[in-house]
């Protein structure tokens, strides 16, 4: 039986064809023998998981990416669908998650199924929870972000407090402040000046200095001796005769309250005299009238004197 040329080219392009699809599933990784379980896991976002993108269980990989299919929501938002293939020879719980990670700091994204031990199995169609873990270079970011937030504002408020500083220190705050440092720099200068002088006095032993210091020593030793002295004299007082000494006088001190107020309302010789207006001006008359009899007696003595050698009576 013979073939035609047209008839054996057409087989040489199907078995070219089915070699090539045969090796370019093998390329992407599928297995070309074995029926794979088919699972899907929905994400918000993928971060560059890419179609053939490994798929593993505890490090050993069991699979692969298959496809990525976007999906749109009514309200507009953005879905993404991952299809994987498992080797159906692993069987796993239906409540483990898929998970995407970065294996390393230079590898691309990659899929695991984080195992969860309990409840039904898998099925080939399942959907599986997904589950997303940053890579290192993402945590970095992540935490530099509020940092490199709150430096920003650390950064703005300190702009603005040089800048209040800049108005606060003008011109003529910079000359006060200039001239206050140097008031400052002479002051320090006349402390040295002045603990050098007590260093070179005491240095020295200058006899001014002993005699002062011999001299309030005499005088540490005196106020001890009177303390003593005062010590001694409040030992030595009765408190019992103390304290009758100054009920006594405070007894005398009553009843001279007594008499004083006596005679502020008139009472006795003394409250009368200060009280009685009439035998004050009486008195006060009688005062006048005897200095004027002792001046008339001074200059006319005869008058209210007569003597006589003789026993006569000179008449005037």
């Amino acid at each position: 039986m013979k073939f035609s040329k047209e008839l054996k080219a057409g087989v040489i392009a199907l078995i070219a064809v089915v070699g090539f699809v045969l090796l370019f599933q093998f390329m992407k990784g599928r297995s070309l023998f074995t029926t794979d379980n088919i699972f899907y896991a929905k994400y918000d976002n993928v971060e560059g998981l890419a179609q053939s993108s490994a798929v593993s269980i505890n490090g050993l990989k069991v699979g692969q990416v298959d496809k990525i299919i976007p999906q749109t929501t009514k309200e507009g938002k953005i879905n993404f669908v991952v299809k994987i293939t498992v080797d159906n020879k692993f069987e796993f719980s239906k409540n483990s998650t898929l998970e995407i990670f970065e294996p390393g700091l230079m590898s691309g994204k990659e899929m695991r199924v984080n195992l969860v031990y309990g409840g039904a199995s898998a099925k080939d169609g399942d959907t599986l929870q997904g589950a997303f873990k940053l890579g290192t270079l993402g945590s970095l970011s992540s935490q530099v972000g509020p940092v490199k937030d709150q430096l920003q504002s650390v950064l703005h408020h300190v702009d603005s407090l040089m800048t209040n500083a800049n108005l606060i220190v003008d011109g003529q705050n910079r000359a006060e402040i200039k001239a206050l440092l140097s008031n400052l720099n002479k002051t320090v200068g006349a402390l040295q000046t002045t603990a050098g002088s007590v260093n070179n006095l005491v240095g020295h032993n200058d006899p001014k200095l002993q005699r002062v210091l011999d001299d309030a020593s005499l005088t540490m030793q005196s106020g001890k001796v009177t303390l003593d002295k005062y010590g001694n004299l409040a030992e030595s007082i009765d408190t019992k005769k103390l304290n009758a000494a100054i009920n006594n006088l405070d007894a005398t001190v009553g009843k001279l309250n007594q008499v004083i107020g006596g005679i502020d309302n008139g009472q006795g010789s003394l409250g009368k005299l200060m009280k009685d207006e009439q035998l004050y001006n009486n008195l006060n008359s009688a005062s006048t009238n005897l200095n004027s009899l002792i001046e008339d007696m001074k200059a006319n003595p005869k008058r209210y004197i007569n003597f006589s050698v003789f026993g006569k009576n000179n008449k005037d």
